[in-house]
């Protein structure tokens, strides 16, 4: 894992110079850039095969094209300028009408707010954009069977780490909404340290480390309602079942 890991950092990297001065990032913004795109190259590694170089460069390429997506939507709201640019560079580096479709859709549904499940479609669809851009999409879906429930649960752990930043800039995220407590206990019951390395292997993934870093702080928030509810009076959790909230959303 650490030969892929190294190379989609490297790929996520090289990406974030070249395109650098298209998306407009500012001198002060560089090095949190930089930092963005190599961060998602090395969790995006873990959803490869060890070994795969070729999946290894395009989970960079898929990171840093996230990564960018970052920057038009999150740091300059979804300024028409800034997405021109950015559609310039996802034709260039994922010609795929199929890859580029799922990008704009994305863009289009966050912009407009019909994101389903609490926002939690994002990840859904960044999972399935980042495994075509890998090649192993197919591959993958035989393994773990529901892509987007992987997603899903992925996008919470991301909401997770991001929760007190998302609060601050207002940011899309599934713990702001009233089924807060069912996304955590989903995540909690379903992609703990076991469940993560049945996914993405027991093989030093820097992936695997951040989602239990997020269950683990999960793990915190909950423990911290729990003491709330009993000084309140209010119920921890609520009755419908994380499966069922998503289904419902």
């Amino acid at each position: 894992m650490l030969l892929n890991q190294t190379v989609a950092a490297l790929s996520a990297l090289l990406r974030s110079v070249e395109y650098a001065r298209l998306l407009g990032i500012r001198r002060r913004e560089l090095i949190r850039y930089l930092k963005k795109s190599v961060s998602f190259g090395l969790c995006y590694a873990g959803f490869g095969t060890p070994g795969r170089v070729r999946e290894a460069w395009m989970a960079g390429e898929a990171a840093f094209l996230c990564c960018a997506y970052d920057v038009v939507t999150d740091w300059r709201h979804f300024d028409d300028t800034a997405r021109s640019g950015f559609e310039i560079i996802l034709r260039a580096r994922a010609p795929e009408p199929e890859i580029q479709d799922l990008a704009i859709s994305l863009y289009d549904k966050e912009q407009f707010d019909s994101l389903s499940a609490d926002g939690l479609e994002r990840g859904a669809i960044a999972l399935r954009f980042t495994l075509k851009m890998m090649g192993c999409e197919r591959a993958r879906e035989t393994s773990w069977r529901d892509l987007d429930r992987v997603g899903y649960l992925l996008q919470i752990v991301d909401d997770v780490l991001d929760y007190e930043e998302d609060i601050a800039s207002g940011d899309t995220n599934c713990l702001k909404s009233a089924r807060r407590d069912t996304y955590l206990e989903w995540l909690r019951s379903e992609m703990g340290s076991v469940e993560a390395r049945g996914l993405f292997g027991d093989n030093g993934s820097v992936l695997v480390r951040v989602i239990e870093s997020a269950w683990s702080k999960a793990e915190r928030l909950v423990q911290t309602e729990r003491v709330a509810a009993l000084q309140g009076g209010h119920p921890l959790l609520p009755s419908t079942t994380p499966e069922n909230a998503i289904m419902h959303s």
